[in-house]
């Protein structure tokens, strides 16, 4: 701990320290027992110190707190636990700001007092915890001589505790314990030796258990877990002693063995913990680099290298291995890359394993070899910067060299055919890693995976891993470059096309020639035009297939234009006119062509700004230099691109020429000032000019294309934020002009983004500031003249000007304020999101201070005294809005205010706050429907962000005023009361809601106190169904077996209908006909005919004696006497019928429920309430209470209730 002394004379260790005691000192209210008892034990060991007159300082609080740990303890007996874990935990909180002198001088006392809540079995994890980090503490103030000594007490008898105390099975014993064994080997004392003194005895403990431990897992047998546990613990301190570079060096062989045969293991957890304690190991020689030492390990790795067909113990080994090699490579590149030839065969052994495991993990190995061992910086040309150098460069290709050869001559052959998509995969990874620098080792690779993906006759089955290796050879060393090797042979009949190259060119072409383009792929679209034009079926396959080829070398051009290597020499007139033309004649070619034009520009303003300054390959072909170069060539062609650009605009529809407009605002950052001021100054004119026409034309003309003055504006609001200085008059008088006119509800909306446009500059921002005054003058006189469509443009223009706004102008709040109010309640959701941001910024501008001169509002007498800006004043003025006659602006008012309150709570004075509740919530007793929305709304706020004091003392005012709505449904009212009383409930507690609330309310009160009760219940109940596990259920591997072998009996369908009726609307059952002996085949197409939602009935030997049909000689037999079938023969005329019906029929009854009548009786009053229980049902129920006495029965409650969404 540093000892720094501030001004005062204090430490700096103190000031941490009154940090971290304050924190807890504020826990004195707490409603958790042990922080409350934390707090209450500070606040009587810092009284004790204020009687004995001493300073709070850290030795102050050490002694009080280990006198009373002595007391807690006594003669290796805790007295009292709770005391004693608290005091541990001050100990260990307080024992890091300790002078370290004093640590030295009294060890053996305060080891005595510690060591017996380390070492009695009744210790509580709690207890323990803190005093490890105690003990923690005071080794780490001991020097090297203490360390060195021996004895009962001393810090290494100490040390060997904490060891011991690794293996506890407490999780968090545990863990406390193994990083404070870290801390204190990562913070040797000063010694000769740069390794902590303790840690060969570390080593040799940890090593010695871990070996016991295995050797008593061998002669178990079966799996212990735990055993298992205690390994896995053991290795978890390996890995902290390791992490620490603490291991000793004779320890390292052993060390292996043991973790490679814990890997040979199939329980995962020990493997995981092995590969830590590996990973620990590992690190802890990367942090310093000792050669010989990882050679040894490397070589121990490579001399415990297992058969390549060992499912058990292979890819462990290789996931070691490639671990091993990522921290050497770290360490020592060079050393390691040297190393790549010699490694490299023995793990590409395993590629040959006839386990797809084995062969995958060693694929992931060499491609953790390639990526993690050589540095980005070693692909770089000497000399560009300090660490390459011409040795470095030659083994970089030397080893590159290596790899194509050994891949297509080694890995490519017969002898790895199963492994051939991971040795792909592996291609791909080490071509995307050594990037321009495969070029051209590995084209006779790139050729031989072209061959196999152009072969369409032997079917190859790794299509996919095939075109990754393309796709990174195009991407690394270009589209020039592998269509050297594999040419598309699109217009050559002879040769086979390779038109499936034109999707992975277009996805992975970037920083290439745009030059190759022109020459070499664009002349092929000229052919298959030709071929399409020639064509007389234009609707025939071949012309589709044509057409798509052109489409698919059309969409190539934009990527070609990706920060293109040969912009100034490809992107010449001739070229650029060509596509000019293009966008003329071709509307279908617009998209591609507008964006390649817009990434030629947007690519090389990314690269200026430094969008790759980590990618050194890319730096080193292509300065920055360059970019700088192609912006101001593409500047001095801007405009002439701008010109067919803004033509190609104004004769695009208005819903597809949004990309038109991103590819000029692209030209205009590139444009010079004068070219950009000549522009600007056309585009006025015409805009001046259309709107003359359309004035003259209005009357007479009606059409629906877009008008030529709401494009001219579409341009001037993407060039104001670039448009010069001196052009900065006439944009205002354009924004003054159309915004005063308000002819043109979208010509509006586009003026108003002018004053956003500038604001994303801060050029613009300082522009704004000079005809600030001009800006608020319009904005004050078009409050009613703006259209509504227009609106949410206007109030983001308001909440820009209000960033800008200064402390003088303070009067432009008041005098737009309404206007913002009443947007609160806008349709447009945008637009009520901004206004909401309006009121808040406003609101943080009157906090700020200054003066209003509300003799500059409208409206206001001119002789009007100024006022104190503050938020206290803007709260009243925004509820002045609350004296309006419309409900719809008062309404606007009290949300406004909902919203301010609780964004300013913290700001207001308490009788602020109180007034402002009191006024609105006399609004609860408004007629209106809308206020009282409003109002409601208000409530729930100030019931949620208030302060509990304030709304208690005015809880019976409100309430009774609230629950007038209880009983309103429209609106949801109801529900809004009723959340915000369980809201308050929350809060207070339901007593004390049930007393303020009017007696004839309470009902509601009981209502949520039953619901809550319920819900408890309900929670309760599916806790215990789910903490009971089902065992009287039948269990099944599989859902097909449950269906198969889970047949129930016939006696189970009244249960399995009881249990539909209680599911209510969950899923249906589905249930399987069976059909004959044979199981349902699930995979049969003809299975869904077998499938029922509703459960099928058995077909048994009593149904066949019951059946109606007559069989005679074996043929079925038909009754002739219809009049037995005849289902309406025993009944009357229709009369009768309809009689019975309306006997049947149900009556409404008491609280308008419907009544059934039960039985066949026809006596008055046997009805029944249940409303689902209709007749046909009630019928086939026999009346258990036939020929008794009804007046002492009783009406079943129905089973289910009513619900008001079904009709009758």
């Amino acid at each position: 701990m540093s000892l720094e002394t501030s001004s005062d004379g204090l430490s700096e260790d103190t000031f941490v320290l009154d940090d971290k005691l304050a924190r807890i000192r504020t826990q004195i209210n707490s409603k958790l027992d042990n922080q409350k008892h934390l707090a209450l034990i500070l606040s009587a060991v810092e009284e004790n110190i204020e009687e004995q007159k001493n300073e709070k300082t850290p030795v102050a609080y050490f002694v009080s707190f280990l006198s009373l740990l002595n007391q807690s303890v006594k003669d290796d007996v805790i007295v009292d636990s709770g005391l004693a874990t608290t005091t541990a935990y001050f100990l260990d909180l307080v024992l890091p700001f300790t002078p370290k002198p004093l640590l030295k001088a009294k060890f053996s006392e305060i080891l005595t007092k510690l060591a017996p809540a380390l070492t009695n079995p009744e210790s509580e994890a709690p207890l323990i915890r803190s005093t490890i980090g105690a003990l923690e503490s005071l080794l780490l103030a001991q020097d090297n001589q203490q360390w060195n000594s021996n004895g009962n007490i001393s810090p290494k008898r100490a040390f060997v505790g904490l060891l011991e105390l690794s293996f506890d099975p407490r999780p968090k014993v545990r863990r406390r314990a193994q990083d404070s064994v870290n801390k204190i080997l990562s913070n040797p004392p000063p010694s000769p030796s740069p390794a902590h003194s303790v840690s060969s005895l570390a080593g040799d403990i940890s090593l010695t258990k871990l070996t016991s431990l295995i050797e008593e897992s061998r002669k178990n047998k079966t799996s212990n877990k735990e055993l298992n546990s205690q390994i896995i613990h053991c290795l978890q301190l390996i890995g902290s002693i390791t992490s620490s570079n603490s291991w000793p060096v004779n320890k390292i062989e052993p060390l292996c063995d043991i973790l490679l045969e814990i890997s040979k293991t199939s329980d995962q957890y020990l493997v995981s913990a092995a590969f830590s304690a590996f990973e620990g190991l590992f690190k802890s020689m990367a942090d310093v680099i000792n050669l010989e030492k990882f050679s040894n390990v490397l070589n121990i790795i490579f001399d415990l290298k297992p058969s390549k067909n060992d499912t058990h113990l292979a890819a462990s080994w290789l996931a070691v291995v490639a671990k091993a090699l990522e921290c050497f490579g770290k360490s020592s590149p060079q050393d390691a890359i040297r190393r790549i030839p010699q490694y490299f065969p023995i793990i590409s052994e395993f590629l040959s394993s006839e386990s797809q495991d084995i062969y995958s993990s060693a694929s992931q190995c060499l491609i953790a070899i390639i990526t993690e061992v050589i540095p980005d910086n070693y692909l770089l040309n000497p000399g560009t910067v300090e660490e390459v150098t011409e040795e470095i460069y030659e083994l970089m290709d030397d080893t590159i060299t290596y790899l194509a050869e050994y891949i297509e001559k080694e890995l490519l052959s017969i002898k790895f055919q199963y492994a051939t998509k991971d040795i792909l995969e592996f291609i791909s990874a080490t071509i995307l890693k050594l990037r321009t620098r495969c070029n051209p080792d590995f084209l006779g690779i790139v050729g031989v995976v072209g061959e196999w993906r152009t072969n369409e006759t032997d079917q190859f089955p790794y299509n996919t891993e095939a075109d990754n290796v393309i796709a990174a050879s195009i991407s690394t060393m270009g589209p020039d470059v592998v269509l050297g090797v594999l040419p598309l042979n699109l217009s050559n009949g002879n040769s086979q096309g390779r038109a499936w190259l034109l999707p992975l060119l277009r996805d992975n072409v970037r920083f290439t020639d745009l030059n190759y383009y022109k020459k070499s792929i664009l002349p092929i679209i000229e052919f298959f035009e030709s071929k399409i034009s020639a064509s007389s079926n234009k609707e025939s396959v071949n012309v589709k297939i044509f057409q798509t080829i052109v489409d698919q070398i059309w969409s190539l051009l934009p990527h070609f234009c990706d920060l293109p290597k040969d912009l100034i020499v490809a992107f010449d007139d001739s070229f650029a006119a060509h596509l000019s033309d293009l966008m003329y004649s071709r509307v279908e070619l617009r998209v591609p062509i507008c964006h390649a034009l817009r990434l030629l520009v947007e690519s090389n303003l990314a690269y200026r700004e430094g969008a790759l300054e980590d990618d050194l390959l890319t730096i080193q072909e292509f300065p920055i230099s360059q970019a700088v170069k192609n912006l101001e060539y593409l500047s001095t062609k801007a405009s002439n691109i701008l010109s067919v650009l803004f033509n190609v605009y104004s004769s695009t529809l208005p819903e597809s020429r949004g990309f038109v407009l991103e590819t000029i605002d692209s030209y205009l950052q590139v444009m010079s000032n004068e070219d950009l001021e000549i522009t600007f100054n056309k585009v006025c004119g015409l805009f001046k000019t259309s709107l003359d026409q359309e004035a003259s034309q209005e009357k007479s003309k009606h059409d629906n294309s877009p008008k030529l003055s709401v494009t001219m504006m579409d341009l001037i609001v993407a060039m104001a934020k670039y448009v010069p200085e001196t052009s900065y008059n006439a944009l205002f008088t354009i924004f003054s002009g159309t915004v005063t006119s308000g002819q043109d509800a979208l010509t509006q909306k586009r003026a108003y983004r002018i004053i956003s446009k500038l604001c994303e500059t801060e050029k613009g921002k300082v522009a704004i500031r000079g005809f600030i005054n001009e800006i608020e003058r319009v904005f004050i006189e078009t409050t009613e003249g703006t259209h509504s469509s227009a609106r949410a443009s206007r109030l983001n223009a308001i909440s820009e000007i209000l960033d800008l706004l200064p402390e003088t102008d303070l009067y432009f709040i008041p005098a737009t304020l309404q206007e913002i109010i009443i947007s609160t309640k806008d349709v447009n959701e945008r637009t009520r999101e901004l206004s909401y941001t309006i009121l808040i910024k406003m609101g943080n501008a009157m906090l700020k201070g200054g003066v209003v001169e509300n003799s500059k509002v409208p409206g206001f007498p001119e002789d009007s005294p100024n006022t104190e800006a503050n938020i206290t004043e803007y709260l009243t003025m925004v509820s002045a809005g609350l004296a309006a006659q419309a409900p719809h602006m008062i309404s606007a008012t009290i949300t406004a205010i909902s919203c301010l309150m609780f964004e300013f709570k913290d700001k207001l004075p308490t009788e602020v706050l109180l007034e402002i509740c009191s006024t609105v919530e006399l609004f609860l007793t408004h007629n209106s429907r809308e206020i009282a929305k409003s109002a409601i709304g208000f409530v729930k706020v100030e019931v949620l962000s208030l302060p509990e004091e304030l709304i208690k003392n005015n809880l019976k005012e409100l309430l009774e005023k609230l629950m007038k709505w209880s009983h309103e449904h429209k609106g949801h009212f109801k529900s809004k009361v009723k959340h915000i009383l369980e809201r308050l409930i929350r809060k207070f507690g339901i007593e004390e809601v049930e007393n303020a609330i009017p007696e004839q309310d309470r009902k509601l009160v009981a209502n949520i106190k039953k619901s809550r009760n319920r819900a408890k219940r309900k929670q309760q109940e599916e806790t215990e169904e789910d903490g009971k596990s089902t065992s009287g259920e039948k269990k099944f591997v599989s859902a097909y077996e449950e269906a198969l072998y889970d047949s129930d009996s016939d006696d189970d369908n009244d249960n399995e209908e009881v249990d539909q009726r209680k599911s209510n609307k969950k899923a249906p059952a589905q249930f399987i006909l069976e059909k004959g002996e044979d199981p349902l085949n699930l995979l049969d197409r003809q299975t869904l005919a077998h499938i029922s939602s509703s459960k099928p009935s058995k077909f048994s030997k009593k149904d066949v004696k019951e059946s109606q049909f007559k069989t005679k000689n074996g043929k079925l037999v038909f009754n002739d006497n219809d009049n037995d079938e005849d289902p309406l023969a025993n009944k009357g005329s229709g009369l009768d019928a309809y009689l019975e019906a309306v006997k049947q029929a149900p009556i409404r009854g008491q609280r308008n429920k419907l009544k059934y009548k039960r039985g066949n009786r026809n006596a008055e009053d046997d009805w029944s309430d249940d409303e689902q229980d209709t007749p046909e049902t009630s019928n086939r129920t026999k009346n258990p209470n036939k020929g008794k006495n009804l007046t002492n029965s009783r009406v079943n409650k129905p089973k289910q209730k009513f619900k008001a969404r079904k009709k009758l």
